[in-house]
């Protein structure tokens, strides 16, 4: 029943058009973008038509673009996750899964012995936290995760209303930020009295303030850890604010602003090591970047200090991206239902596009990134389904580059240059690398 009722929520969460269990047709958040799907269903009908006839992994283009030494290795299958979400690693390498379906988390623990009073084994999966969708201690279907520096563990639970934490060494889950009821009650209260409204993505910073993609308010809020000034702010230690988006559902003021800017179903957040923040914004198929400081350059594209833009995609609409290597902002920037970010080495920005069934990078520096050579401003595909020229016409047809994805979610990035990726549709959780043993 649990597995039945956690693929239906999945399903909703997929779409971004229907909203939870328990929440009523008011909670508009997630059905914003229903209101530029209708528009390009053709495309996407015949888009599909193409992927359905694919078949494999990568074929000889996609093998040549590695140099010969890039492999793809399955971490977690069917059997152990269902509908997985975010991933996180902690400073120790040990990899935190949200496995959604199951209403837990796991982790993948990087060495054999006791984290955190948990006996693991190098490379086995173990609950962490949750493993239970009814009854007494029941997680909500956790759809993201965050470990900071001290190696405390954040949980978005959308359906639940909450962001949970499990410090470091307590192994216990409390509530953060949320009250179990979904809604907007204002900012700068406590973070315990403050209402979320499908809290999907989570990220923490360099300092330890946590992030909140709060998808159906249409904003992004901050509990700060300390009393200061952040993102042009006065916060308070503790509670919580709105540093993105103004509560209603759209793309007006975008590229002005933050104050003054509308946010349309954002789903994942992520931090550089400035404390830049990038936003996923599932309803206008881009990702917009919020300078900590200064007015800064973000992928060629130029944000300025209190602004908020679109650095990735920012088409607005659905359709099948052209190529590779085209500016990573602008009309040829296509991104369909972005969903996962993360940032990679040298400051490259992942991106999970989940209809697309693709992950796309965007470098910060011109160089190579597990076998594919990069310019700063452009738009690459690193896995997934890449457009090629056939007999037909140009880009009239699709391959599988370096593997055959379903709908990935969750991307992180390791120190070495490895990525971890969670595909919701096929059940699994793989890791990609050069020199990886194929599995």
């Amino acid at each position: 029943m649990a597995l039945r009722r956690g693929a239906a929520v999945l399903s909703r969460y997929a779409d971004h058009y229907g909203p939870f269990p328990g929440r009523g047709a008011a909670a508009t958040g997630m059905m914003c973008a229903v209101r530029r799907s209708f528009a390009a269903v053709a495309g996407l009908l015949s888009l599909a038509t193409v992927l359905a006839g694919v078949v494999g992994v990568a074929g000889p283009a996609g093998a040549a673009a590695t140099g010969g030494s890039l492999a793809v290795r399955t971490v977690l299958g069917p059997s152990t996750v269902d509908g997985p979400g975010g991933l996180a690693l902690d400073a120790a390498g040990n990899l935190f899964v949200a496995d959604t379906g199951h209403c837990r988390v796991l982790v993948v623990a990087a060495r054999t012995g006791v984290l955190d009073g948990l006996h693991v084994r190098a490379g086995r999966a173990s609950t962490f936290a949750g493993g239970s969708c009814t009854g007494r201690g029941a997680f909500g279907y956790p759809s993201d995760v965050a470990v900071d520096g001290h190696g405390d563990l954040f949980i978005a639970e959308p359906t639940a209303q909450r962001v949970q934490e499990v410090r470091a060494g307590s192994r216990r889950a409390v509530t953060v930020v949320g009250t179990g009821t979904g809604g907007f009650n204002g900012d700068g209260l406590p973070g315990t009295a403050s209402e979320l409204d499908q809290p999907t993505g989570v990220a923490v910073d360099g300092a330890g303030d946590l992030f909140i993609a709060d998808t159906a308010n249409c904003r992004v809020r901050v509990l700060p850890v300390a009393t200061g000034t952040l993102f042009g702010q006065s916060m308070v230690a503790g509670h919580l604010f709105t540093t993105a988006g103004t509560g209603v559902c759209g793309t007006s003021g975008q590229g002005g602003p933050s104050g003054a800017a509308q946010l349309w179903n954002p789903v994942a957040v992520t931090l550089d090591a400035a404390g830049d923040l990038f936003v996923a914004d599932s309803g206008d198929q881009s990702v917009l970047a919020q300078p900590a400081a200064g007015s800064t350059s973000f992928y060629g594209t130029t944000v300025g200090r209190g602004d908020i833009g679109a650095v990735v995609g920012g088409t607005g609409s659905y359709g099948p991206y052209l190529a590779d290597g085209l500016p990573a902002n602008g009309q040829t920037a296509e991104l369909n239902d972005p969903r996962g970010l993360a940032v990679g080495p040298a400051g490259a920005l992942l991106v999970t596009d989940g209809f697309m069934h693709v992950i796309r990078v965007a470098p910060a520096v011109d160089g190579t990134m597990l076998g594919t050579a990069m310019r700063v401003g452009a738009l690459y595909t690193v896995a997934g389904a890449l457009p090629v020229a056939t007999a037909a016409g140009t880009n009239d047809g699709t391959q599988w580059v370096r593997t055959q994805m379903g709908t990935p979610v969750g991307v992180v990035a390791t120190r070495s240059g490895a990525l971890y990726y969670s595909d919701a549709a096929q059940n699994t959780v793989r890791v990609m690398a050069l020199g990886a043993r194929s599995a």
